[in-house]
This record gives structure tokens, sequence and C-alpha cells, in this order.
């Protein structure tokens, strides 16, 4: 075993990790980085579009073509209506304030952008990564790669460092430090079929719940919509979600009816041109599986519809030449919907408003632990507009100046010898068993369970039946879980385990917030209750652990300048009012 000291340890080498450490820096303390994989290339950043978000008046300052009458009120109008007023609009206004700042500094270090439009400039998540990490170098960031951070420790209360395990020899590495800033992203791993990264666990978001810390809005998940299922090759790619934007095209059901149809057309059309579009694809589309109309892979299908199929390919070729995306060939896919058959598709989750619950310099209610990107409660509320890249930047900067100013009022690294000690032996202890199921089993009928029971279109029963399944599965399997293999060097089967309990927690406090709210609001919808109820649920649900429990609270959303509107209205009527509250600027983020 190995030691580490820092003033601030960062978890998580996307970029709100490494933006926070480059903050730390900036900050005055030494930083630490501890990625679980490769360096700038793991995680759900790398894979972004990506697109870099800020108002109009903010893209002309930074040279670019951005719409003139644009501006950060109009921004923050339209992401607090599109977040159905859930979200906490301190950290709105911040989002918005600094976003030009983190576009600027992202540019300024090397990143090339491809195109802009009225808000945005769309990069590559590499670029944003590759020029992040650049300067972490410079500001002389320690870098620890393929270590995976696996626990949080205290002193008197205080975060005082974590327990982490070198993937590639298996050693335990103790890292001494003053403040941790958690920015391990999503729980993407929970489910399938996902368009994001599946390397995330909600590593983060669990071992943060274990050292005390409130997590909240944990029942809202954006689901992307129009996912192929099948062939597995295609499954998870955004690439049909991207023609539906750009192609055109309809959705048809295993009877061959056009299923939008049923909708008004004018909200069909709202969504078909807005963010919204993903909530309300794959709410639709859930609803007709759920009718036992669904295609024999569990989807719908996504066909050419009217536009002429000459016409259809001549738009998917001007974006994808020779039917190749992100270096994949597609073009069998050509003939599916020259034959009119269509691709089988469906919701897939995407992003994770839920989270480490936060103030507005990031700090959670544990002294010394932080939170950033998409591991700390989202700002968007209870429906992602714009950029979840330029949040991860806008975060990160913060939490990691604020986490350097905690470690400098920190006179000495505490230790808690027993505490660690304790840690060690449950990290270990699936080595010492000479039998047990197998971790990628147990993680297969999970995801199973979260795509069916708690996907686009929620019911208390079928969240029930998820509950009893995650807490039979804490309480009789992981306990039993053994790696077939003892050595700990690279042990696949071990690290899984390991990351199988965060799986499981996150899950548990997800499914626990969709039972509790009794509403459809944003990206949550429960059929029983199919409006949208601002009287009884303008709150966040928070969650906490108290004597090895899991309670729940509510707690008012934060308001500065635009006050909620009351009463209750239908989900899909809220949808459209929402919609049409917001300015004629933006788009597709």
């Amino acid at each position: 075993m190995r030691t580490r000291q820092t003033d601030v340890l960062i978890v998580g080498g996307g970029g709100a990790g490494f933006r926070a450490a480059i903050g730390a820096r900036e900050g005055n303390a030494s930083a630490v980085l501890a990625s679980k994989g490769p360096l700038a290339r793991s995680g759900a950043s790398p894979m972004a579009g990506a697109d870099l978000t800020c108002h109009g008046q903010g893209m002309r300052q930074a040279g670019f073509f951005g719409e003139p009458r644009d501006s950060e009120e109009k921004f923050f109008n339209d992401i607090v209506h599109q977040g159905c007023f859930l979200n906490d609009q301190h950290l709105v206004e911040t989002y918005v304030r600094d976003g030009p700042e983190r576009l600027l500094e992202t540019l300024a270090w090397g990143c090339k952008p491809r195109f802009s439009d009225e808000r945005a400039i769309f990069t590559s998540g590499t670029g944003i990564m590759d020029a992040h990490l650049r300067e972490a170098k410079r500001l002389g960031v320690e870098l620890l790669e393929d270590v995976a951070v696996l626990e949080i420790t205290k002193h008197d209360g205080v975060v005082n460092g974590a327990l982490a395990l070198d993937i590639h020899t298996g050693e335990l590495i103790v890292i001494n430090c003053k403040a941790v800033v958690m920015a391990t992203g999503g729980w993407h791993k929970a489910y399938t079929p996902v368009t994001g990264s599946k390397e995330l666990t909600g590593d983060g978001v669990a071992m943060g719940f274990r050292a005390g810390a409130e997590v909240g809005n944990m029942e809202f998940v954006t689901f992307a919509c129009n996912i192929p299922l099948w062939p597995p090759v295609w499954r998870g790619s955004i690439i049909t979600y991207v023609m539906g934007i750009m192609c055109g095209g309809t959705l048809e059901n295993a009877d061959r009816e056009r299923f939008l149809e049923k909708y008004d057309p004018e909200t069909v059309s709202i969504a078909s041109h807005t963010e919204w579009n993903k909530s309300f694809f794959s709410n639709v589309a859930a609803q007709e599986i759920r009718a036992g109309k669904g295609s024999p892979h569990g989807g719908v299908y996504y066909v050419a519809g009217d536009t002429p199929w000459e016409a259809f390919e001549a738009r998917v070729l001007s974006s994808y030449p020779d039917w190749k995306f992100k270096g994949a060939d597609f073009s069998d896919m050509a003939e599916l919907f020259r034959s009119g058959e269509g691709v089988e598709v469906a919701g897939a989750a995407e992003y994770f408003e839920g989270g480490l619950c936060v103030d507005k310099h990031f700090a959670t209610n544990v002294p010394g632990l932080y939170a950033a990107g998409e591991c700390a409660i989202s700002l968007f509320g209870a429906n992602r507009v714009a950029a979840a890249t330029m949040e991860m930047l806008v975060t990160g900067a913060i939490a990691g100046r604020a986490a350097a100013g905690f470690a400098a009022k920190q006179s000495s690294f505490a230790s808690n010898t027993d505490h660690l000690r304790a840690l060690i032996k449950k990290v270990e202890a699936p080595l010492g068993r000479n039998a047990g199921s197998s971790p990628g089993r147990v993680r297969a009928k999970l995801q199973r369970e979260s795509h069916e029971k708690l996907g686009p279109v929620r019911n208390a029963e079928e969240i029930q039946d998820l509950l009893k399944f995650v807490k039979d599965t804490q309480e009789s399997v992981l306990p039993n879980l053994a790696p077939r293999s003892k050595t700990r060097a690279y042990n696949k089967e071990w690290i899984e385990i390991l990351e199988l309990e965060n799986l499981l927690k996150v899950i548990e406090l997800s499914a626990v917030a969709a039972e509790a709210r009794t509403e459809s609001r944003g990206v949550h919808y429960r059929e029983e209750f199919p409006s949208t109820d601002n009287d009884q649920w303008l709150v966040e649900i928070v969650l906490h652990e108290k004597d090895g429990a899991t309670k729940l609270a509510k707690r008012p959303v934060s308001v500065t300048s635009l006050v909620p509107p009351s009463g209750s209205i239908p989900y899909f009527d809220m949808v459209k009012r929402m919609m049409l509250a917001h300015s004629d600027v933006g788009g597709h983020h």
C-alpha cells in the first residue's frame, strides 16, 4: 500500500474533474486528479458532440455569430422554464454568467471550434479534454491514471482523504488531503441501452451518500429518443436521434400505426424542434411499447415516413458521407429505410439530473466535500437544456477554487486509522471468498430492471418491484459475490463487484425519489399521476442516510427572479406551455 498527499483530491477524469483541478491550482492549492480510466479519454466528456453554450451576446463578445437580441436574461428564462421551475435559480444565474469566460479560456487553451450558432460553438469532446489536460499539466496538477477511488475517509466529520485502487497493479493507495471534489459523472452503467459512457457507475454519488452527503432530484433521468436497439452493433448510437432532427421521418408501432398522429400537432411540432424532443418522443414510444405494440426487440420503428427515399438519403449523406458516423459504418441501415421497414428504436438513458446536493460554492453538507458536473445536483432542474459540457466547466471551476479555499483553512492532515482499516477490510473482502455469483450477470439483471421499471414512463407497482429487487440483491447477493481470479492485478471482476455496490445504491435512491414524486414533471412521468402539480410538488426531494436507512425530505426550490406558476396542469399541456414561454432563439443542445 502506498500513500499520496495533497491539498485537494479531484475524483474523476472528465471535464468537470480537470476544470476543478485547474481551479484548485488557480486557488494556490496542490491538486491530485484520480481518473478511473485513461487520462482525458474516459468517461462521458471525450464522447460528447460537443457544444459549449452561452447567450448570444456572449457569443458575439467571443468573436462568433450570436443572436444580438439574446441576453443573459433570455437564456436564464429558457433554462428555468424548460426545467419546469425545479431549477436552483442561483446556479442557473452562475451558469449563464460564467459561460462566456469558460468558452474563451477553453479556446485560448487550444480547443478548436468546428462551427457555431446563435448560442453555442460546436467542437469535439476530445478537443475540450485535450485543452484542459494541457492546462492541468502546465499548472502542475498530479495526474493518477487508471486509479479508482473507492471510498472517502473522514476525521471528526470532516473529509480527510480517500482510499483508492491502482487498477493495473491491484495496490491500494491512501490519499491524504484536506478537501475532495467529486466529479464522477452519472450512473449510465445501471441502464441498457445508454448513449453515454458505460464506465460511469455512480461512484461519486454513492460514495458521497455513504459519507453523509445529501442527494437530490434523483428521480430525473433524461432519455435520448430514437436510439437504435437492433442489431446489437448499433445499440446505443445516437445516429438515428440526430437523423430525426436533421432528416425528418416519423415513428410507427408494431401495427404500423403512426402513433404521433394521436397527439396534438402543435405539441409534436414543438417537441420536434427543441430539446424537449428527447423527453417527449421517449415517452410516447414507451407508452406504445407498454401497450403491447412494441417491435421484436422492445422498441418502435423509426421510418422515413412521407419523405421520399431519395430526399431522405440525400439529407443523411449530407451529414454522414457513405453512411459513416463516428467512425462506424451504417450503410446496412439504408436498406431498412429504403424498404420502409425502418430501424427499431427506443429511449436510452443519457443524462442524470440528480446528484450530490451543493450550495453556490458547490460544497455539500459534509465539510470538505465538493461536487461538480453530472454527479452534482443539476442546475437544469427537471429537464436538461443547454450544454452539460458547459455545465461541467462552470461548476468544476467554482468547486475547485472553493475546495482550495477550504483546504487553506485546514492546519494539518488529519487521520483516522480505525476508519481506514475498516474500509480496507471491506474492499478486500471479495478476494477472500471462495465462490459466488458472477457480478456481470447481476449487473445485466439490474440494467434490464432499471430500463423496464425506471424508464421514461413509471408507476408505483413497477418502482416497488425494482426496489425489492435492489434490496434483495444488496442483502443476499452482493455480500456473496466473488471474483473467479484472486489476483489483485487488473482483476476486472473484483472492480465490477465494488462498482456494483454503487450502481445498486444510486438506482435505489433514484427509485425512492421516483416513487415519492406523485406527479409528472420534466423527464419524470408517472402514468398514475399525468399532471404537473405546482401546488404540491414544486419542491426538491432530498435523501440522506441515517442509522443505515435512507431518509427522505422535501425542500423548496431556490428562486431569485422567476416566480413559479401555481396550479395543476396535464403533463403534455405543461410541456407546450413551458416551451412556448421560452425565447425565440436557441435550439437543440
